[in-house]
């Protein structure tokens, strides 16, 4: 009994990928960030990485290197995809990522770069409305100007009493030596 063609067919479209793999040549892995590849700061990302059925474990990388992601093992055999969450996103979060697979020793050849950016940061976070209120307010405004205004006027004054302390200080030790060239008993140096 010879096979049939559809035998074959189906034979091929099986073995194929694990006789590439043996060769050496592998697909190239798919990429893709969710909700989307522009994430505001704080919020998560998920990274999807696709590649055949055969994959034994994916490799999420960012800028070429390994990230501290761990890899994720495909146990079943045939799962085809693999997620790689990031819970809450900061501004060294964002890089150029891709994925590699690894079927037995053969690896795949990197996928495309896939930019994510980060918007936004911790400063970004919108004030509660008791500050936006405050911040807004015309007549608290105003408050704030009469304020620094009374405190520049405080400062001025008290800047004067300073002199005019200083200069009785210095009045009362001059009187307390005489003037120049009498002593305190009245009598002049000269004699």
């Amino acid at each position: 009994m010879s096979p049939t063609p559809t035998t074959l067919l189906g034979l091929l479209l099986c073995l194929g990928p694990t006789i590439q793999a043996r060769q050496g040549y592998l697909p190239r892995p798919s990429i893709s960030a969710e909700p989307g590849s522009v994430i505001p700061w704080g919020t998560s990302v998920t990274f999807v990485c696709q590649g055949p059925p055969e994959v034994e474990v994916f490799l999420l990388e960012k800028d070429g290197k390994p990230d501290s992601l761990p890899d994720v093992k495909n146990s079943s055999g045939i799962e085809t995809e693999a997620r790689f969450p990031i819970s809450s996103v900061k501004t060294d979060t964002a890089g150029r990522y891709n994925c590699i697979y690894f079927i037995g020793n053969a690896n795949s050849e990197p996928s495309e770069f896939l930019e994510l950016v980060v918007t936004g940061g911790p400063s970004d976070i919108s004030p509660s409305p008791t500050e936006a209120g405050f911040q807004t307010d015309p007549t608290l405004q105003n408050y704030k100007v009469r304020n620094c205004v009374h405190l520049g006027l405080a400062g001025v004054v008290l800047l004067m009493l300073l002199v005019i302390l200083a200069e009785a200080w210095h009045s009362q030790c001059r009187s307390q030596r005489g003037p120049t060239g009498w002593r305190q008993d009245g009598t002049s140096q000269r004699d």
